[in-house]
């Protein structure tokens, strides 16, 4: 063999271990998902229901979907906005208050896929966006943990609770 074709191979070989790495680690080479072909938008709220209720299981995360379906008055264009709004989840706060040195939510969304629930909340995600979101939360378009009681809660009415998450409506 020449050492052309030795070096070309050799250069090859590279490029496949490092796209297999990137794939077993689950990582990203670009804003593009690697699993299902998931938009980067879907990725950033399957992100937040992860972080926000990974914990809680997919009740808990079906939950949050719910919080973010109301809040966004079924309007699918509007999901991403609602999650990315300043303070609206805590889990993403560093994000959607721009703290984050240029990263976005990359970081948040590298973090999520790592979870053993990723795939079911990207599964919820694209749920989210058929036409027969089943809301949990009978309206919520707010929650807290049950062991905290935050003041913006006193004038709302609770709908219900899922694990240790306290769903509430601002809507009397």
């Amino acid at each position: 063999m020449s050492d052309c074709l030795t070096k070309e191979i050799a250069v090859g070989m590279k490029w496949v271990i490092s796209i297999a790495t990137f794939i077993v680690l689950g990582c990203q080479i670009t804003e593009a998902d690697s699993s299902g072909g998931l938009s980067w938008e879907r990725q950033i709220i399957a992100a937040c229901l992860v972080l926000e209720a990974s914990d809680q299981g997919e009740n808990g995360m079906r939950g949050v979907a719910s919080v973010i379906h109301n809040r966004a008055e079924g309007t699918s264009k509007k999901f991403i906005g609602v999650v990315k709004k300043p303070y609206a989840f805590t889990s993403l706060n560093a994000a959607s208050t721009g703290k984050t040195g240029g990263r976005g939510y990359a970081d948040h969304v590298r973090r999520a896929s790592r979870d053993r629930n990723w795939k079911l909340a990207c599964a919820i995600v694209n749920e989210m966006y058929g036409e027969s979101w089943a809301d949990i939360t009978y309206g919520a378009d707010h929650y807290v943990r049950s062991d905290v009681n935050p003041r913006w809660s006193h004038e709302m009415s609770v709908t219900t609770i899922i694990g240790e998450h306290m769903f509430f409506s601002s809507i009397q």
